[in-house]
């Protein structure tokens, strides 16, 4: 038998939009967050170049004001804060350029 681990590291789509240069077309704060995430963070939809629209957290200085139509590029990032035992999760995320 597998283990998670292996088959999510034998995924072949886990990083399509990483480096990938898209624009936002919509976005939302989160103010109560579940466990093992900040108080509070941001979520965008982004259009990326061939038209396809993906949705993810937006990573970086997001004090910034964040609107409609900037540019952002995917990165990766840890996706949450794991238990003691867990295994850390990476995966893509957003950042304002």
């Amino acid at each position: 038998m597998k283990s998670s681990i292996k088959i999510w590291r034998e995924k072949e789509e886990r990083y399509v939009f990483l480096s990938k240069i898209g624009r936002v077309v919509s976005f939302t704060k989160i103010h109560e967050a579940p466990k093992g995430f900040r108080s509070s963070y941001i979520v965008v939809m982004v259009e990326v170049e061939n038209g396809e629209r993906v949705v993810g957290q937006l990573v970086g200085d997001v004090k910034q004001s964040i609107k409609i139509g900037d540019k952002v590029i995917g990165v990766l990032r840890k996706l949450r804060e794991p238990e003691k035992k867990e295994v850390i999760k990476y995966g893509v995320k957003w950042k304002k350029i």
